[in-house]
């Protein structure tokens, strides 16, 4: 394994192609050029040989490649630690293969976003919010590749601390595995695609699949930030053995530009020049967005894809391996106290709500307890009315003729004249028959009183 700070470094074999096998085909034919060990590849002759951190042999799985050394990249992502995983080679190298894979085979980048899922369920004291975006460096303009609309050229910009990002580029909010995996398969039908006489689907473009993973422990105020870059590179080519013409001939010509310019970065910083001399990042739109994740702070591992039956093109692979072993970075623990980050902004709100909907409920239930008091009081009153009108009833002298019930709405139409003598003595002259009297006596005294 390679030392803290350095970039990791393997190779990858992939087994020789139909076209490769054909006797008489084109280019060399099935002649093999290169045998493998664990971290050595040679010269099948006995000529050059090269040692990495990790070779991988021809019948190794991306599954095995991504367990050994790509794995430890992705768990330091929710350590906060930026990480850079890419693969470099000749065009129909594998590197598309290696990076995404197929039906029947996942890629690195789906293996990736899996055991990031996998290793978020094991931190239960820890909330996260993750953010993806993908973009695509097609003939030295850059485009998102999750645009709807039209694709434009974006801009990479510097901000006052200088980071590097892509301005108006978009972010997308995931919770799941199916979220990234929907937004990758989204980016793979806008890409560059085109096919050559080495390729019939071959990467005309770079991409850059990016995961911004923000966590924060539940007690703890800091934010962790960090940034997993997962880089599919267009394969450098010769047009006299693509056929390229017309467009193709001017992709294969920014492509070889750029990874030119990639090699250029990578050998200033193998020589030691990150702080002490000029790197031309600026040159291509490609180093100067993974200009982090060349001599800066990220963890970044490079895989390089070769073909056994090509002996110049993965020569020159190797040599670019060789030199990137030597490049330094100064990876770090990235922690974000202020509201930059977008988790301690979703959280401030989220508490901000939740108090406001605390006084909300606070007013409810003054309001509820008004309304109690309010009906409380309102049904005193009802009873205090209704004793009253039932005492003032009791009064009520109720006379009655033999066999007739009294009317009420007749009763309460009558003008009632008060004449206690003459009523007296009306009373004393009539017979008991006539009428039922009904403590007139009491009566009187109470109206008295």
């Amino acid at each position: 394994m390679a030392e803290e700070g350095a970039v990791q470094v393997c190779v990858r074999l992939r087994p020789p192609s139909s076209r490769e096998k054909a006797p008489q085909g084109h280019g060399e034919g099935s002649v093999v050029h290169w045998k493998t060990d664990n971290q050595t590849i040679s010269q099948i002759n006995g000529g050059k040989s090269f040692i990495f951190d990790r070779v991988f042999h021809a019948n190794e799985t991306t599954e095995t490649v991504y367990g050994e050394v790509a794995h430890s990249i992705v768990c330091s992502i929710t350590e906060g630690y930026n990480g850079t995983i890419f693969a470099y080679g000749q065009t129909s190298s594998g590197k598309t293969y290696t990076m995404m894979g197929n039906a029947n085979a996942p890629g690195l980048i789906c293996m990736a976003i899996c055991n990031l899922f996998n290793v978020i369920k094991d931190l239960p004291n820890r909330e996260f919010l993750l953010r993806v975006s993908y973009m695509e460096i097609y003939n030295e303009s850059v485009s998102d590749l999750l645009s709807d609309s039209k694709r434009r050229p974006l801009e990479v910009r510097e901000d006052m601390e200088r980071i590097i990002y892509v301005a108006d580029l978009i972010e997308e909010v995931a919770v799941t595995y199916e979220d990234v995996m929907k937004w990758v398969k989204k980016g793979e039908k806008n890409r560059h695609y085109g096919e050559t006489k080495m390729n019939e689907r071959s990467s005309r473009s770079h991409t850059i699949f990016r995961v911004i993973v923000e966590s924060r422990d539940k007690n703890n105020e800091a934010v962790k930030v960090a940034h997993l870059n997962l880089v599919d590179l267009a394969g450098s080519e010769r047009a006299s053995q693509t056929g390229a013409e017309g467009v193709r001939l001017k992709e294969g010509c920014n492509i070889n530009r750029s990874l030119f310019v990639l090699g250029q970065v990578i050998k200033r910083l193998s020589d030691g020049q990150a702080g002490n001399g000029f790197v031309n990042y600026r040159d291509s739109k490609l180093t100067r967005i993974l200009q982090n994740s060349l001599g800066g702070n990220a963890r970044t591992l490079i895989i390089c894809t070769i073909t056994p039956a090509a002996f110049e093109e993965t020569l020159s692979t190797l040599q670019f391996a060789s030199t990137a072993k030597f490049m330094k970075n100064t990876p770090h623990v990235n922690e974000v106290l202020d509201d930059q980050a977008m988790l301690k902004r979703c959280r401030k709100e989220i508490t901000d709500l939740n108090n406001h909907l605390e006084e909300l409920a606070s007013e409810t239930r003054v309001h509820e307890l008004e309304k109690a008091q309010f009906l409380e009081e309102k049904r005193q009153i009802k009873q205090e009315h209704e004793e009253k009108i039932k005492n003032l009833t009791k009064m009520l002298v109720r006379v009655l003729p033999e066999g007739e019930p009294l009317s009420t709405k007749a009763r309460r139409k009558r003008r009632f004249t008060w004449a206690p003598g003459k009523l007296r003595t009306s009373l004393n002259t009539a017979t008991a028959n006539d009428a039922k009297i009904i403590k007139l006596d009491q009566v009187f005294q109470e109206l008295d009183e």
